[in-house]
């Protein structure tokens, strides 16, 4: 497989990997939903017609290029039928074969579409980029970076450490005293 950089939400590159014989495409977990849907017409511009027909998974066992685990046939209620997506379950990774990414980008973006509209989409996405902190990175293994939460208080803290000293203390305890 050969190594695909896209363009992903807001403004970041996604590192994805593409078979050169089959046209497939690999995304590490978390990878395929934020690259921008103008990505599909770029990894895919292959024959367009053939690229848009409904293609069944073939019934040969899929292996995961991470793991090697077996891929499985994810059925997502949401999803239009003609979408097959192959899933890890171990590594939740995903393998679209060829016309495959271009469909869900497709859904992806009518989705959208129908539920914003442009004025909408443009104030969310003005506050995204306003505030780095918000914005979810991405790499060759999967999400490695999220958003920032709530710093936890030094009383919760303190409360956690005691109570796991607590524990550690009435088990060694119990174990000594054979209870």
């Amino acid at each position: 497989m050969t190594e695909v950089v896209v363009r992903g939400n807001p403004g970041s590159l996604i590192q994805l990997d593409q078979c050169q014989k089959c046209g497939g495409i690999w995304c590490d977990k978390w990878e395929l939903f934020p690259v921008d849907f103008s990505e599909a017409d770029r990894l895919e511009p292959m024959d367009e017609k053939r690229l848009r027909e409904a293609v069944k998974l073939p019934a040969k066992k899929l292996d995961c290029p991470r793991c090697a685990d077996e891929l499985h046939v994810f059925a997502d209620p949401i999803l239009p039928k003609d979408i097959q997506l192959s899933r890890c379950r171990h590594c939740d990774g995903i393998w679209l074969n060829r016309g495959q990414f271009h469909r869900y980008k497709d859904f992806q973006r009518h989705t959208r579409e129908a539920k914003m509209d442009e004025t909408s989409l443009l104030r969310q996405l003005s506050k995204k980029l306003i505030n780095p902190e918000a914005w979810v990175l991405t790499g060759t293994k999967g999400l490695y970076a999220y958003p920032r939460g709530e710093e936890e208080s030094d009383e919760t803290v303190k409360q956690s450490v005691s109570g796991a000293a607590k524990l550690i203390v009435e088990t060694l305890v119990r174990t000594i005293l054979g209870l």
